[in-house]
């Protein structure tokens, strides 16, 4: 990939800083959340697996909403600063590399493909045993999931890589007129 370009290197490192403290907070506040439910549920004796459970704001639901505002942060201020990536040769490219495009795409598809594929039967063996689980529907779901992520992971990469590419243009004409 070549040498690290340090101005893109700090803009990076300044989205995962960012990113990271989010996170951290808001996953701790989720297992405080977590904790307090429990710690609740047990002095009252009321526990949660019943319909009170129902009522509660499950812990998946701000933890998952804290996972998705600390990417969505990071990601804009690296789209915002034009930096895709610290490494010098990716920055400086003049066209959007296709090849990388797909690979990148792919691999994110088939990672959330088999995850997709491979929770759901998990779960299933779990929930109904291992006799009725729908083999062809999780593998299928898989497929589905794999299709969207593939796709959306090509638009958003492409998308990234052709700002980070008008960015530096922009920058290149500034510092030249």
């Amino acid at each position: 990939m070549g040498p690290k370009d340090e101005r893109l290197e700090a803009e990076e490192n300044k989205a995962m800083r960012i990113s990271m403290y989010i996170l951290l907070i808001g996953s701790v506040l989720c297992l405080y959340y977590a904790i307090m439910l429990n710690q609740v549920a047990s002095t009252t004796q009321h526990p949660i697996m019943t319909d009170l459970g129902a009522s509660l704001v499950p812990v998946q639901v701000p933890l998952t909403i804290t996972i998705l505002i600390a990417g969505i942060v990071s990601l804009w201020i690296q789209l915002k600063s034009g930096a895709v990536s610290s490494y010098k040769r990716f920055a400086e490219v003049d066209a959007i590399p296709w090849d990388y495009v797909v690979i990148c795409s792919a691999f994110c598809g088939a990672v959330i493909g088999a995850l997709t594929c491979g929770m759901r039967i998990v779960a299933e063996i779990q929930i109904v045993g291992i006799n009725q689980v729908t083999w062809f529907g999780d593998i299928a779901i898989g497929a589905v999931f794999f299709i969207m992520s593939f796709a959306i992971s090509f638009v958003v990469l492409a998308y990234t890589i052709h700002d980070a590419i008008k960015h530096r243009r922009a920058l290149d004409s500034e510092l030249e007129g």
